[in-house]
């Protein structure tokens, strides 16, 4: 029989297996390095992409935000011309209401009856004057609730003084003031 000796033909063979397994190996981490460093450019590029589009954003916040400011700057400055205007209009009515309440006052003043001082504050009038009897003082308080301008007429004080021969009395009454009615006006409408 015949021996055959095979040891350095396996041991040549797998010599070559273990060379390709390491040449493999190599092969499979470089592969591995190179998609670890493409993956890191593309991360690294996707960052810098997202970092420009923050930035972008907060650029244009920064420029909402100065609008958002001069906006608020503008309808602060509205609404201080809209008050001056109602301060406009009220005086002017105001200016009107004088007016009608002194001659309203004029037309209810009886004979015999004389105004010394008149006092407002607000819709209320405080009136001092001196009448030849107190019949008069009563006609003047009727007249001053039967005008248009005035309401509620109150009595304060009634003294009695002599002047001369003439036997006066001397009064002090409290009224109030009825105003003008507020004229209806229509505001243009403001679209925004």
């Amino acid at each position: 029989m015949m021996r055959l000796n095979l040891l350095p033909w396996r041991e040549q063979r797998r010599k070559e297996r273990e060379g390709q397994l390491l040449r493999l190996t190599a092969l499979a981490w470089v592969g591995v390095l190179l998609v670890l460093f493409y993956v890191h450019l593309q991360l690294g590029s996707l960052v810098t992409h997202q970092q420009a589009r923050n930035g972008y954003l907060q650029q244009q916040i920064g420029l909402m935000n100065t609008q958002i400011h001069k906006i608020a700057l503008i309808k602060k400055a509205r609404a201080a011309l809209l008050s001056r205007m109602h301060v406009i209009e009220r005086l002017q009515m105001d200016r009107m209401q004088i007016v009608h309440s002194f001659n309203g006052l004029a037309l209810a003043v009886p004979a015999g009856v004389y105004l010394t001082a008149v006092t407002e504050k607000g819709q209320a009038f405080t009136i001092a004057g001196v009448a030849q009897s107190n019949e008069r003082i009563s006609e003047f308080m009727r007249r001053l609730s039967g005008s248009p301008w005035f309401m509620n007429p109150v009595l304060n004080v009634i003294n009695v003084v002599k002047a001369g021969n003439e036997r006066l009395s001397d009064f002090k009454l409290a009224v109030q003031g009825k105003g003008m009615p507020p004229k209806k006006k229509a505001h243009p409408v403001v679209r925004r």
